[in-house]
């Protein structure tokens, strides 16, 4: 059974004629006959009665016939869906993002999009790298932007910004108006840190690796499971921070935290995105890189693996 056997098988219920039908479907009146028997083959039943008033409905091909109708309104709404999704008019499209992306790079690209693609509905799934890796892998969201990068055999990675996660303290605290501080008063100094499986955490832990620093050296007195509240906390005068350069630049211009740097340390990271090999992207998909490449002057489709960018294994 196939779509165009019930066109024709229809087209003769409403001509109530295998004559007509055929000049309706274009089709000859003996390949019209053939569609109809072969339906009433795999079925099993007759479906038309052949009279001198013409072709009349049994009780199955009545039966046949609602659901006929069905099968063709629902290929039809089915068309215009995937017609609709085609030309973005309504789509709604998940991003996961970990986040820094989530609250100071997409947040940017909502007026553009509006402008570009005004039926389409952004939605934002946030947490840590890691639990937003997962979501992709699951098919919970298209696509995703990270601070951190995985092994991950199903998913790619292309990197799009480097992010500079320097040391801030507050107002008041006793290195503000410092320049910068050896290693090993860092190691003294309360510091407040994001929570496990933050790619921000993450590319301080290999910066204190790569300088000689044992991460279970630092004094660390609060673990807190967002930028803002490690930012808030730090404005507030309690410890100090690595915190990235794109979250704490209203707080710097007025006079609320100070950057204070480390001898003999940088802590740097790339953003991400993500996406599940071998998938198709959605043309909403496609359509938010593209806003991401014009925004912040990154070429997603070409741009390779920078050198020296630190690779994070699952494992660890």
């Amino acid at each position: 059974m196939n779509l165009r056997q019930l066109e024709v098988f229809l087209a003769v219920v409403e001509t109530g004629s295998f004559s007509r039908a055929a000049e309706e479907v274009l089709l000859t009146q003996s390949t019209v006959s053939q569609h109809v028997a072969a339906l009433e083959n795999e079925l099993g039943t007759r479906l038309f009665d052949r009279t001198g008033r013409g072709a009349e409905l049994t009780d199955g091909g009545r039966l046949f016939r609602q659901h006929a109708r069905k099968v063709l309104a629902e290929c039809a709404d089915l068309r215009l869906v995937m017609a609709r999704f085609r030309g973005m008019e309504d789509p709604q499209l998940t991003v996961g993002a970990s986040n820094i992306p989530a609250n100071y790079l997409i947040p940017g690209m909502l007026p553009l999009l509006a402008i570009r693609h005004p039926g389409l509905v952004l939605r934002v799934v946030a947490g840590d790298s890691r639990d937003i890796l997962g979501r992709l892998s699951a098919g919970e969201v298209a696509l995703a932007v990270l601070g951190d990068r995985f092994d991950e055999n199903e998913v790619n990675f292309i990197p799009l910004l480097s992010d500079q996660l320097p040391l801030v303290v507050g107002s008041g605290h006793p290195w503000q108006g410092r320049r910068s501080v050896e290693l090993e008063e860092l190691a003294a100094m309360p510091l407040v840190v994001r929570e496990a499986g933050s790619g921000s955490g993450r590319a301080v832990e290999q910066a204190l690796r790569k300088a000689g620093i044992d991460s279970t050296r630092l004094r660390i007195v609060a673990q807190l499971g967002s930028n803002e509240a490690v930012k808030q906390a730090v404005v507030g005068g309690f410890g100090a921070a690595f915190l990235s350069s794109l979250s704490v630049r209203r707080e710097l211009a007025h006079g609320e935290l100070s950057v204070v740097s480390v001898a003999g340390m940088n802590v740097e990271r790339y953003f991400w995105l993500a996406t599940r090999r071998e998938r198709t992207l959605s043309p909403a998909a496609q359509a938010f890189i593209r806003l991401f490449e014009e925004l912040y002057s990154v070429r997603v489709s070409s741009v390779g693996v920078p050198p020296d960018v630190p690779r994070t294994d699952r494992s660890t």
